[in-house]
């Protein structure tokens, strides 16, 4: 993979005019940077599912920040004061260095999902095809900010609070009686599922299910 930080050597040129920038990782990974220009130092947003590096530069976090945004869409994570340059670009290089495209992955289906509802018929859960191919379902109220999430044994859980509600009692099948593999989550925050399809390149343009 392309181990190379253009858009981050840009923000440091430049500076990021007080606000954050995001930077999509090369593994699917969403953080936010503001700095100013020419700057030894940046401040930096990493969502729950990266591990919090070591070493000294990490340790002025600040528990409180809730309102920084990926995209248009918040998203729960950690926010650090004063990281070293050198220590953001050793981390974009843990996850393979800048994706090549840094335009926001489609999530139309999911949003529409959340902010509509799935109803309560008899297929209440809304499938959504990944670009990679993958399959997750969602089923939500409208409005409600938290979904419920079938994802299939191929897709890893993400790290975090955020899905230890998991169904371990009920089997899971399908309508017509055969097994399902997969795992299902309770009130998972939107903003953990949309990081999720985002990990995944966005949504397929193909959702046509037969």
């Amino acid at each position: 993979m392309n181990a190379t930080a253009s858009h981050f050597e840009q923000f440091l040129t430049d500076g990021t005019n007080d606000v954050h920038y995001n930077l999509r990782l090369a593994d699917g990974h969403v953080i936010s940077i503001k700095a100013a220009a020419c700057a030894a130092t940046v401040d930096v947003y990493l969502p729950d599912e990266i591990k919090t590096p070591d070493g000294d530069s990490w340790q002025l976090e600040d528990p409180w920040e809730a309102l920084l945004t990926a995209g248009d869409w918040p998203v729960d994570g950690r926010y650090f004061y004063e990281v070293q340059v050198a220590d953001v670009r050793r981390l974009i290089e843990e996850h393979g260095g800048e994706h090549p495209d840094q335009s926001d992955p489609a999530t139309d289906h999911f949003d529409r999902a959340i902010t509509e509802g799935t109803g309560t018929g008899r297929r209440p859960m809304r499938r959504i095809r990944l670009l990679d191919g993958e399959v997750i379902a969602v089923k939500a109220d409208a409005g409600n900010g938290y979904a419920d999430v079938y994802l299939p044994q191929t897709v890893a859980v993400p790290g975090g609070d955020a899905w230890e509600f998991e169904e371990r009692e009920l089997r899971l099948t399908r309508f017509d009686g055969t097994p399902l593999t997969g795992r299902l989550f309770y009130e998972v925050p939107e903003a953990h599922i949309r990081a999720l399809i985002w990990k995944h390149g966005g949504e397929h343009t193909d959702q046509n299910f037969s």
